[in-house]
């Protein structure tokens, strides 16, 4: 299941994402779901909103979901290392670098780095 917290359609957007979301995240956590797919706060579709945020949508939400947890939305190799050591995220995904890197793993993997993304491009 993949969720976005802070999501914003039409300039419609929840009063209380924590509030909403940690209820979202303790329904799906009894159906042990495979995993949750969170998208913080600082990425909106194609967009960077808030760069340099902090990640706080996977961090407040992994006190209710005991499975695995994917974060997503404005990661480098250094943010995606920390969400995991500090057992945040389980994984961490990269959507944006793979429009403009040939193999981001290959290069997140030898502390290569990534590629900057063409947002003209998406």
């Amino acid at each position: 299941m993949r969720i976005s917290p802070s999501g914003e359609w039409s300039g419609i957007s929840d009063s209380d994402p924590e509030a909403t979301f940690s209820h979202v995240a303790k329904v799906l956590d009894a159906y042990k779901i495979a995993y949750l797919h969170i998208i913080e706060p600082r990425i909106k579709g194609d967009s960077t909103l808030h760069e340099g945020h902090p990640t706080v949508a996977s961090k407040y939400l992994r006190p209710y979901f005991t499975g695995p947890i994917i974060a997503a939305g404005g990661f480098d190799r250094e943010g995606a290392e920390a969400i995991v050591e500090a057992g945040v995220a389980d994984l961490v995904a990269f959507g944006h670098h793979f429009t403009s890197h040939p193999d981001p793993p290959y290069g997140l993997k030898r502390k290569l780095p990534l590629t900057p993304y063409v947002r003209d491009a998406f």
